[in-house]
């Protein structure tokens, strides 16, 4: 039977894929302009934060439901201003591709760090959403937690790690391709697509 560890992996890496999350798209942003160093920055810190909410789920955040139900609409309510602020942040953001020298608009590791861990860590819906993926990988057999303490956790961290390293080698590759006209209208597109997945939380909310 797949580990903890290796189910937390695949969970981190196929649940970063898609392109509607905040990460996911300054992730994307940083790639297209050639800042390899602060997009795999980024998604260390935003790894961290994940790999924490994991625990919380796991300890804590079932308890908390079930004593308090409202916390769970708030949660969505909060996550769903978050995308709508980050939309309007993307469709007002000037992007540019980098000059021939490369990576020289690289931001000190500290902030980088910061940023992506404070995008995770200040969405308290991450850990409902845990909490819904647990229980369907419950559903189909697997126990999520027959390892070591903390190894769903740290697999949920690598996941999030290889599926984002992996992005950014890709677009590091291709990014060449692209205007920056192009550019700008990815990423305008991109903010168009967080105001919309904020918006429908908010109306389900």
């Amino acid at each position: 039977m797949m580990g903890s560890l290796g189910i937390g992996f695949i969970l981190g890496w196929v649940g970063s894929m898609p392109v509607a999350g905040a990460v996911s798209i300054f992730v994307f942003q940083r790639g297209l302009a050639g800042r390899l160093r602060d997009g795999l920055v980024l998604s260390a810190g935003a790894a961290v934060a994940e790999g924490l909410w994991c625990a919380v789920a796991r300890y804590g955040a079932g308890q908390v439901i079930a004593r308090w139900p409202a916390v769970a609409d708030a949660a969505e309510l909060v996550g769903g201003l978050i995308l709508m602020a980050l939309g309007v942040y993307f469709l007002r953001l000037k992007n540019r591709l980098p000059d021939a020298g490369g990576d020289d608009t690289a931001l000190p590791v500290t902030r980088e760090f910061g940023l992506g861990f404070t995008l995770v860590a200040g969405n308290i819906s991450i850990p409902l959403n845990w909490l819904a993926l647990i229980a369907v990988v419950y559903s189909l057999g697997y126990d999520p937690f027959t390892g070591p303490p903390g190894s769903f956790s740290l697999g949920v961290a690598l996941g999030i790690m290889g599926w984002f390293t992996v992005l950014l080698l890709l677009l590091d590759r291709f990014r060449t391709r692209f205007a920056d006209g192009t550019l700008s209208r990815v990423m305008q597109g991109m903010g168009v697509l967080l105001l919309i997945t904020g918006l429908v939380m908010l109306i389900r909310n």
